[in-house]
Parts: structure tokens; sequence; C-alpha cells
């Protein structure tokens, strides 16, 4: 039976071993991630001898003297974690249920979808959603022969402008990048905060080398794309990326990515595009490289008072909306 265990009761080694040794293994439910995304993060655990056999993170937010869930930014997936088949995994679900009267939104991974079935009837409402996997673990030439057209092309267009890959540790030009372009198209903005986020997580990642940042450089020495990729357990993880408004006509987005593949290719990995909830003309692009769409499931539930439940709708209609648009990676 899980129990309930608040960030100073958890044994961050102990929980990192069991994360690292799970069939689910993913960067984003690591202490250490959970402590950038999600500052004071709870967890439901569960042990035998000592040793925590399965996990669930929960990224806890306090707003009104109510602490609910709600998914964190560069944080796709969490859900349920664990080195033994001995385990009840819906356990885990209901003791999420009972804990918290309020989910604004917790997402599940993509070896989870056995938990959650959204026509079953319950007091969650659960949303099923796809991001797009790639399996590497072939030749590259195998791999280009499933690109799309469109992508090949594409491919062609930004050899041609004379685009040049280099590998930095700058993310402030990532940043940069982002801010002058895709920021000024989302509604309500970005915090300051976000950014700083994003600062922290890539510093962390870069220190356990984890992280491959790259930019798409002109001929005249302008940096005109950039991508964040994680290396983490067999997954390559597209986490971030920004492009000038020039640098969008070039396709320097599109030739990182196919860098990036053919870096890994014959190796056993999944690429994960870490696609954006339903946004057609980004999961065409991923599409065109050839990637498969991996369902994974997202749940809410707002059991608050009557009054407070109006107001906390508003309130998460608004979230989803910013962080739907600030987590979009922009076709390329």
């Amino acid at each position: 039976m899980p129990r309930y265990f608040s960030n100073r009761q958890i044994n961050y080694a102990a929980w990192d071993a069991c994360v690292a040794a799970s069939e689910q293994r993913l960067v984003y439910a690591l202490s250490w991630y959970l402590d950038v995304v999600s500052p004071g993060w709870a967890g439901l655990v569960e042990e035998q001898d000592g040793q925590y056999v399965a996990v669930m993170p929960l990224p806890i937010k306090q707003q009104f003297g109510i602490h609910y869930l709600a998914q964190p930014l560069f944080c796709q997936q969490l859900g349920f974690f664990a080195i033994t088949n001995a385990v009840q995994p819906k356990q885990f679900v209901a003791a999420i249920k009972r804990h918290f009267s309020l989910i604004s939104k917790y997402t599940f991974n993509t070896s989870n979808t056995f938990l959650l079935n959204p026509e079953e009837k319950s007091d969650l409402h659960v949303y099923q959603h796809y991001t797009h996997h790639l399996n590497l673990n072939q030749s590259y030439e195998a791999i280009y022969q499933n690109y799309s057209r469109d992508r090949k092309l594409n491919l062609k267009r930004s050899q041609k402008a004379g685009l040049i890959i280099r590998e930095s540790t700058d993310i402030e030009i990532l940043i940069r990048l982002f801010k002058e372009d895709a920021a000024t198209r989302i509604r309500g903005g970005v915090s300051e905060a976000a950014y700083g986020q994003l600062q922290q997580l890539y510093q962390v990642l870069a220190a356990k080398g984890l992280a491959t940042l790259l930019y798409t450089q002109t001929s005249a020495g302008e940096i005109d794309a950039g991508c964040l990729f994680v290396t983490y357990g067999q997954k390559i993880i597209y986490l971030f990326n920004a492009a000038s408004i020039a640098g969008r006509s070039r396709n320097g987005r599109s030739l990182m990515l196919d860098y990036m593949i053919q870096k890994y290719a014959g190796q056993p990995y999944i690429f994960d595009f870490e696609s954006p909830a339903d946004i057609s003309s980004i999961i065409r692009v991923y599409q065109g490289f050839g990637a498969e769409p991996a369902p994974f499931y997202t749940i809410t539930q707002n059991n608050l008072p009557v009054p407070l439940k109006f107001l906390k709708k508003a309130r998460q209609f608004l979230y989803l909306k910013v962080i739907a648009n600030f987590t979009a990676k922009p076709s390329s």
C-alpha cells in the first residue's frame, strides 16, 4: 500500500534508485529534476524491506490554503514508476484521489496507459494525448527512407542556406530567441520565473552530462535557431527549442533534429519529440521524421466546495492555455 511522503520525508537516494531501475524510467521523475521544476514536491512511496519499490511524484502547489496537483513546466510526463510487478499500481491512482480534492492537471507516462481508461466512470476526468516516438535502433539510411517528402525538402533547404550546427553551453541565446519570436505570440506572455527555471534546469542537466544544446548559424555568423535535448535512460527528449523569424524559414530546427537522429541511429534509443497536445501542424512535422504516436493520459479532478470550484475552473483554464502555448514547439 503506497504511503504519502512529504518532501522532507523522502529518501532521495532510494527514490532515484527506484526510478532508475524501473521499466518506466524517465528523467522527469528524478529527485534533482523535480527539485527544479516543482520545489517542495511530495511523493507516494511503496517500500519493501526498507527499499523503495514503487513511487509516484506529486508536484504540489498551494493557493488560497488549498494544496493541489499541477503539472510543472518542462515536465511532460510523471506517473507511476516501479521495480516489481508485485505492486498494485491502481492503488497509487486511488491514493492521489484521496489526498487531493483538486488536481489541476497530472500527466502519467507512456508506460502507464493500462492504469486509466477514459471510458470508465470516475470522479477523475481522464484525457488521452499523444507524444511521438522514433525508434533509433536501426540504420540512419532506414530512418531517412521514412522521412516525408516535405521533411526531406526542408532539410535540403536548410543545407542550401549554408547553416552550420554548433554545440554550445550558453542557454541565454535560446531564451533570447524564444523571447524575440515565440513568446510574443503567447497570450498573457511568459513570466521571468519560467525563464529562470529553464536556466536552472539546463545548468543541472549540463552538470550531469545529460544536456545537448545545439544552435544553427548562418555563414554570416548569425545564430538563427536552437534546440535543447536531454539524453537519459535510452531516451532522447526534445525538451525545448526556438528560432528567429528568419530562422523559421531556414529550417534550422529540422537540421538539428536530423543531426541528433544521425548521431544516435543504430543504437537502442527512443527519440521522444515531446509533442504538444493536439497542435496538428507541429505533429505533422514530427510524423514527417517517421515518428509514431505514443499515447499517455492526463487527469483532472475538482471536488472542492462549489464556490471554490468555479473559481478554480476559471484559473485552471487560463493556466492550461499558458502551459500549452509555452511548451508548444513551433514547426520547423
